[in-house]
């Protein structure tokens, strides 16, 4: 009997420390996005806004997979160029770092789809260019801060597309909620 009480004991302590901010299990989150467009043709850095909703599992404190979807909430012009982001989605992998309790770098990378729309105004009218859909490897890094057992926020920076002639990388920060 005794042997018995010890073994509930352990394991009651066992997982009363698992238990930690920082749960393994799915999760959902949006963030605020200023994304940024580069490009060679231009020295404009054209920074449209958008909001993106990310979902996803952690498997344990160090891997887990996320999908996201975004869609632009604000155009940028500058020096007679528009940029409209339509729509942005992807599949990542998640690494992190638990460093503190409630504190947890990570490294991201994946797959990204993006849409937009490049308007140019010129004094003899305006032309417009619908992007075909673009995609590439994606990577980044952000710090993920637990508030609560289940809500938590998050600051981030992505590099979604990286091409030959321009690069599309956002700078985020937003809340997420496990369950």
């Amino acid at each position: 009997m005794k042997g018995h009480s010890l073994k509930v004991l352990v394991a009651g302590v066992a997982l009363g420390g698992s238990s930690a901010a920082f749960a393994a299990g799915p999760y959902i989150g949006l963030n605020y996005t200023q994304f940024q467009l580069e490009s060679d043709d231009t020295d404009n850095k054209l920074k449209p806004e958008g909001i993106t909703l990310r979902g996803g599992i952690e498997f344990n404190e160090f891997i887990g997979l996320e999908a996201r979807g975004a869609m632009g909430v604000r155009s940028d012009e500058r020096n007679s160029i528009k940029y409209d982001l339509d729509h942005l989605y992807g599949g990542y992998l998640k690494v992190s770092l638990p460093l503190a309790e409630h504190v947890r770098p990570y490294v991201i990378g994946g797959y990204t789809e993006a849409r937009g729309k490049v308007t140019l105004d010129t004094s003899i009218g305006s032309a417009s260019r619908e992007t075909d859909t673009v995609s590439d490897e994606s990577y980044g890094a952000g710090i993920d801060f637990q508030l609560t057992d289940t809500f938590g926020m998050n600051v981030e920076y992505m590099r979604y597309l990286d091409k030959s002639d321009y690069e599309l990388n956002g700078i985020s920060v937003g809340f997420r909620s496990a369950f």
